[in-house]
């Protein structure tokens, strides 16, 4: 139940420019579905702190988290519009500035969190960094950072606006505002990135039921663990968290992240109508920190457990292609050899062929045909075995010049014989001669044969194109294929993979450019001036 969409990887809190035209409509029903979990909240308030459980810090994380920080600015405008609207805010009113600083503040907070956890994500590569990690990461660090930064906040107002005088209401107003967002941001925001990325599938999801052993193994763990909290409380011990940790962390590190919210979903249920009751506000806040402790480690557990599986999985890629790439060396060695064996006798074919063509001009013109049919297939065949030994050579292991020109007259010579019996059709547009860049040829051919078998794959039957123009200094190599249901479900595969890293490795980079139309892989590299080749 949780999103499976890699989120948008901008980290700037600055707008840059106005939203999109499909999020507008979506910050619309944002400030409505804002104002209305605001109100749903109240039952779970006290004396310095609004409310104990507060669902619109979920549905703020969920949209940060999906949108990117970037639209932090007209997040906080649909807030400050939901609070006006329903009378939150009085304008004109002598606190007006102070209620304002309070509503702009959460939003300020959770965009640079989640800014901030991203960029450490992306320079890091360990199991903390992975996906799974990084929400749970920025779950616990956007509450947090809303809380450390309220006195700051309130020290930019005027001396008379500020609200809080007392050591002791500093610390329970806090607390009481940090568990409220952690508690609406756990419970509520994985339900609605999965929900985002059900409605964004380009295709209907599939949801697959789980087996019946582990939902019986976590039903049982969860509702033993949740008997045992009750019965210590009927006791006279108050809320004992340590039954909730232990099962949120065995569900969680066992069956993951999906499994780890259901079991908050489970324990919540049973404790939030309880705690909306006639209780005082230190019996509440004592509740709900037992029960903030109980979810954290639960949906840390899961996303621990759900790190570690994608970081198996990666090893396990790795693994394949040094696999491969092993089998490609061998098979290099074993071809280098066959071609040493048939090259001379290649070379004397292809030089009696010619003279046989020669000689047989002036006679019969069905035999002079023949003899030139010989001819050609034999130089053909030569000219073949000498470009495979120049690439099985060691000369091609250092780059040298190479024209983008012939670079993709190669690539589509070796493309356009595989797709020859099918239905598709290889367009390979005509390259000015002056682009040159620096490469070895072999690995280059490669990452762009790759581009090619999978833009046939992702559109078969259908028509790829290939061009190639020099923009700012660069050689920019554009693969077209036409959009299918087949690129729908096309994923990043070992052959993409393989050709982002020969790519970056020379310099250049490959993006996608998706349009209505078609989907586009650009690859740029370096162009290399002065080059005579």
């Amino acid at each position: 139940m949780i999103s499976r969409a890699t989120p948008p990887r901008t980290g700037s809190l600055l707008p840059g420019a106005a939203p999109k035209k499909r999020e507008v409509p979506l910050l619309v029903a944002y400030a409505f579905s804002f104002a209305f979990l605001h109100w749903t909240a109240s039952p779970w308030g006290g004396a310095g702190f609004f409310s104990l459980w507060y669902p619109p810090a979920g549905l703020r994380f969920a949209m940060l988290w999906n949108c990117g920080p970037r639209i932090t600015p007209w997040l906080i405008v649909a807030e400050l519009c939901a609070d006006i609207a329903t009378g939150v805010i009085h304008l004109g009113a002598p606190d007006t500035l102070q209620a304002m600083t309070g509503i702009m503040r959460p939003g300020i907070t959770y965009g640079i969190a989640i800014a901030a956890v991203r960029h450490i994500a992306r320079e890091h590569t360990d199991t903390l960094a992975l996906p799974p990690m990084t929400l749970g990461l920025a779950a616990v660090a956007a509450p947090a950072l809303n809380a450390l930064m309220v006195v700051p906040f309130e020290a930019l107002l005027p001396s008379d606006a500020g609200r809080y005088r007392i050591g002791v209401d500093i610390a329970i107003s806090l607390t009481g505002l940090a568990v409220g967002d952690l508690l609406g941001i756990l419970v509520l925001a994985p339900l609605l990135l999965w929900l985002a990325a059900v409605a964004g599938a380009p295709r209907r999801m599939r949801i697959a039921m789980p087996p019946l052993r582990p939902v019986l193994e976590d039903a049982t763990v969860i509702g033993g663990c949740l008997l045992l909290t009750i019965a210590l409380w009927r006791a006279g011990l108050g809320a004992q968290p340590a039954p909730g940790l232990l099962a949120g962390a065995w569900i969680g590190l066992r069956h993951g992240r999906i499994a780890a919210w259901l079991a908050i979903l489970a324990q919540v249920l049973v404790f939030l109508p309880y705690s909306a009751g006639p209780l005082d506000d230190a019996a509440r806040l004592e509740l709900h920190l037992g029960i903030a402790a109980v979810v954290l480690v639960t949906w840390l557990a899961g996303s621990f457990s759900d790190a570690q599986k994608t970081s198996r999985a990666a090893i396990d890629k790795r693994n394949r292609l040094l696999f491969q790439a092993e089998r490609l060396k061998t098979l290099r060695a074993m071809s280098v050899a066959v071609i040493h064996e048939i090259s001379q006798p290649l070379s004397t074919l292809a030089i009696e062929a010619g003279h046989l063509r020669s000689v047989t001009q002036d006679l019969d013109p069905e035999i002079a045909d023949s003899a030139a049919l010989v001819d050609r297939k034999a130089r053909a065949l030569s000219d073949l075995v000498r470009r495979l030994r120049r690439f099985g050579g060691r000369d091609v292991d250092e780059p040298s010049p190479l024209p983008v020109a012939m670079l993709m007259q190669t690539a589509c010579q070796i493309v356009a014989a595989e797709v020859r019996g099918s239905s598709g059709r290889l367009e390979c547009a005509a390259v000015a001669p002056d682009l040159v860049v620096q490469a070895q040829e072999i690995e280059l051919t490669q990452a762009l044969v790759n581009l090619l078998r999978n833009a046939f794959a992702a559109s078969p039957g259908e028509t790829v194109s290939v061009r190639a123009y020099a923009v700012r200094g660069e050689a920019r190599i554009e693969v077209a294929n036409p959009v299918t249901v087949a690129s729908a479900s096309a994923g990043m595969g070992v052959g993409l993979v393989i050709a982002r890293t020969i790519i970056e490795a020379h310099g250049g980079t490959l993006v996608r450019e998706d349009e209505t139309a078609c989907i586009r892989f650009a690859l740029t590299l370096p162009l290399l001036a002065g080059a005579t080749i």
